[in-house]
This record gives structure tokens, C-alpha cells and sequence, in this order.
């Protein structure tokens, strides 16, 4: 089969690689679509946290947001057919530590991630294979090409929910890529009774309008702190999520969000931040929640893309075929203004 695999920091080959075979507990998925994700550039460019950590080496296939159909089972596999429209999970845990008997597989300390780390190659390629136990079947409205944006509106729909919104909640997302695009829909759907989306691109801030934002802000024209203190009576947003992975952004929600309030942490960080206020973060009493991967949250999910309210078909502005990955790569870092979700299509033929 052919693949796009990560042989290097900046260095990458469409190449044909062996097809991958199932394990009894595991099915083999030919692959509809994946989506590009600003981890894998991270990926690509060596700069991803995992690497530091000593759980990312190269070579490697990315690919972790994906949708595809069952063309094998293992023989230990029983809720899963030929023919099975689904998606799964990035995080794969061990299934027998303690992290993962309580539910949060995400933090078993052997996982894998899908395309990411500990020898799990992902989606850029035309099969992969993955543990039923962490697959889902798409629901019948939630079309393949949907599905592909399962994983990264899991990881809001999670991030989310470990803050614990409350009905008619104040929100601040810090960020107008997809996932603070998806983050404003999810805050919604748990009952924020008002959302502004701040970025600095205009045509995702208004696409953010259209998707049910109360309001947006470029913060490259317009004071974002003013602008909250003005709309929640000098008190500041009750939660703030910061979806964009920038050190400016994450200071912004601490200036932004009210004495005792939220900030949910999602973007991840190239570097260590510097010149952040803790002092202040202290003094006002802020709880300060990081989220990563999206444990137990596809199926919840899949019911409100399936509902429609998690819209993600306005977020896909590129499909390409797989083997013009190098240039989706090149549009998702030097056109920003242009793209948002870039979709890879793998050939249907080996």
C-alpha cells in the first residue's frame, strides 16, 4: 500500500510500505480521509512535546484524525464487520493499568497515540490498523467525510466537559482555527449562554459568527480585554478555553476571565511558555485546566455532529489527494488566511 511517512525532522516520502496485518483484537480499516492537524506539523518539524518526552522517533506515518470502512476483523473481534463505516480514538491504552481501568486510557503511561508516538503509525496511508475496542461506527447522518473530524471535535467535547460548563456560562475561545471553531459550537452545546471567539483572522472569525459565536474580535484591531470588560460588566468571561497553542493567547485568557473562574487549556505549545503571570493568575484565584486527547468522548460526539451541533463541513477548505501531502503541508504553514481543515484522500486502489 502507499503511505506518507515522516522519515526525518522536514523530511518526508510518499511511499509504498508494507500493509499492515490486524492483530485477533484488532480491525484493518482501508482509509476515506484524515485531516491534517497542527500537531503534525509539529511532527514534521521535530518540535512536538513527545519527541522531548522521548515517546515520538521517526520514521513514522502520521494521521490521527481519519475515517474509513472495515475490510478485515481479527478473530477475536465480535461488534464490528466487513463493511462498517467508522472512526477511532488517538489515544490507545493498555487497557490493564490503573489510568485505564478509571477511564482515562489517555494517561496510561504506555500508550500509544495514532501517527504520533510509541510506534503507532496513523492514517496517511491507505489502511491502518487499530484496536476495535477503541474504534466507533459512524452514526447513519454522519457522512465518511464528516467523520474525519471526529478526533478533533472529541478533543473539545472533552476539554469541555472535564471544566464542567454551567447553563447561561460567560466564554472567551482564544482562537479561530478549527479547533477553536469547534470549541465555540461545543460551549454552545453544553449551554454557554454567551461565546466570543477572538483570532486574528477575519474570515474565520466571521465563519465563527456563523456558526453561532454571540460575538468575535480581531485582536489585531480591536483591545480584547475592553471588549470583555464591557460586555460582562467589568466582571470578565466565567471560562475562557485557549484553542490556539500561542503564548499571547493564553495571557489574554488570563486577563479575560473573571476572579474564580476557568481557563481550559487545549492548544499545545511548540516551546516552554515565557513572561506568563502567574502572580495573577494566583491572586485571582483562577483554576487553570489542561486537557489532551479526547478519552471517552467520540461516541457523545458522533450524537451532536449527528444532532448538528457540531458542524464540521464549513471547516474543510482543502481535499487532496494523499500523495500531494508535501503540499498540504507547505498550504497549512504559509496559508493561514486560506485554509483551516486540509483533508487527505488516499487512493482507493492498492
Amino acid at each position: 500500500m502507499y503511505a506518507f511517512q515522516l522519515t526525518g525532522p522536514n523530511a518526508g516520502q510518499y511511499r509504498e510500505v508494507a500493509r499492515p496485518k490486524p492483530r485477533e483484537d484488532e480491525l484493518l480499516i482501508r482509509v476515506h480521509r484524515v485531516g491534517l492537524c497542527g500537531t503534525d506539523v509539529e511532527m514534521l518539524r521535530g518540535t512536538m512535546p513527545y519527541f522531548r518526552l522521548g515517546w515520538a522517533t521517526y520514521p513514522v506515518i502520521l494521521g490521527h484524525e481519519w475515517s474509513g470502512t472495515v475490510v478485515e476483523t481479527g478473530r477475536a473481534v465480535d461488534n464490528f464487520r466487513v463493511g462498517d463505516r467508522v472512526t477511532g480514538d488517538v489515544s490507545i491504552g493498555c487497557g490493564r493499568c490503573v489510568e485505564c481501568l478509571r477511564g482515562f486510557y489517555n494517561l496510561c503511561v504506555v500508550k500509544q497515540e495514532v501517527g504520533l508516538c510509541r510506534g503507532k503509525d496513523g492514517a496517511f496511508a491507505q489502511c491502518l490498523t487499530m484496536p476495535a475496542r477503541h474504534c466507533y461506527k459512524l452514526p447513519d447522518n454522519v457522512s465518511l467525510d464528516d467523520g474525519a473530524f471526529t478526533e478533533p471535535a472529541a478533543t473539545v467535547v472533552k476539554a469541555i466537559r472535564k471544566v464542567g460548563f454551567q447553563p447561561g456560562a460567560t466564554v472567551l475561545v482564544a482562537g479561530d482555527g478549527p479547533i477553536g471553531l469547534l470549541a465555540a459550537q461545543a460551549a454552545a452545546a453544553y449551554g454557554a449562554g454567551w461565546v466570543v471567539v477572538s483570532g486574528t483572522s477575519p474570515r474565520k472569525l466571521q465563519l465563527a459568527a456563523s456558526l453561532g459565536a454571540h460575538a468575535v474580535v480581531n485582536v489585531g484591531q480591536d483591545d480584547l480585554d475592553t471588549f470583555i470588560k464591557d460586555q460582562t460588566g467589568g466582571l470578565g468571561v466565567d471560562y475562557a478555553v485557549e484553542a490556539s497553542g500561542h503564548n499571547a493567547a493564553l495571557a489574554q485568557c488570563l486577563q479575560a476571565t473573571r476572579p474564580g473562574g476557568t481557563i481550559s487549556v487545549v492548544g499545545i505549545y511548540e516551546r516552554p511558555i515565557e513572561k506568563l503571570d502567574m502572580g495573577m493568575a494566583v491572586v485571582r484565584d483562577l483554576t487553570i485546566c489542561c486537557s489532551v486527547a479526547s478519552p471517552n468522548a467520540f461516541e457523545q460526539t458522533l450524537r451532536l455532529m449527528a444532532t448538528g451541533k457540531l458542524q464540521t463541513k464549513p471547516l474543510v477548505t482543502h481535499v487532496l489527494d494523499l500523495a500531494d501531502a508535501a503540499q498540504a503541508f507547505e498550504l497549512q504553514q504559509t496559508q493561514p488566511e486560506q485554509r483551516i481543515k486540509i483533508h487527505l484522500r488516499p487512493p482507493e486502489k492498492e
